[in-house]
C-alpha cells in the first residue's frame, strides 16, 4: 500500500476519537503535536498557503452544493492538486525545506488527493466526489493534528 493511502486511511480512521482528544488537549493546555521549527518567513508562507487551501475547500463545497462539479474539479486541481505542488521550490524560505519527511509526505498526499477529487468530480457523481473530497480534508486533518510550528 502506498504511503499516501496509509496516511489517508489513518486520518479517516481516527477522526471521531481525534476530535475528543483534540478537545481534551485544548482544555488541559497540552499540545502533543510535533513541533517543527522554521523561520518566521517560512511560517508566514505556509500560513498563507494553508489559508488559501481553506478558502479553496470552501469554494469547492459551495460549488458541489450548487451541483457545479466541473468547476469544483477545476479549482481543486489548479489551486490544491498536483498542478499546485512545489510553488516554493525555488524560494530559500519555502516551508517544505523545514518539514520533517513525514510531514512533507502528508502535504504531497493532500495535493494528490485534490487531483483525485478533481478526476472524480469530473465524472459527475456527487456522492463519489464527496467521498474523494473527504480524502483531501483527511490529509489536512492528519497534518494539523500531528504537527505545529508555534
Amino acid at each position: 500500500m502506498k504511503i499516501k493511502q496509509i496516511a489517508i486511511i489513518i486520518g479517516l480512521a481516527i477522526t471521531p476519537p481525534l476530535y475528543a482528544q483534540t478537545t481534551a488537549f485544548q482544555t488541559q493546555g497540552d499540545d502533543l503535536r510535533q513541533f517543527v521549527k522554521m523561520p518566521p518567513e517560512a511560517q508566514q508562507l505556509m500560513r498563507q498557503d494553508m489559508l488559501g487551501y481553506l478558502s479553496t475547500l470552501t469554494q469547492i463545497i459551495g460549488l458541489i452544493a450548487m451541483n457545479q462539479l466541473n468547476e469544483a474539479a477545476k479549482i481543486a486541481e489548479t489551486q490544491m492538486g498536483n498542478s499546485a505542488k512545489g510553488k516554493f521550490r525555488g524560494n530559500p524560505m519555502g516551508p517544505g525545506k523545514f518539514m520533517p519527511p513525514a510531514m512533507h509526505q502528508i502535504g504531497w498526499s493532500m495535493h494528490q488527493a485534490a487531483s483525485d477529487f478533481s478526476k472524480e468530480a469530473r465524472k459527475g457523481d456527487t456522492q463519489k466526489a464527496l467521498a474523494a473530497l473527504q480524502q483531501v480534508t483527511g490529509t489536512c486533518m492528519a497534518c494539523h493534528y500531528s504537527y505545529r510550528t508555534r
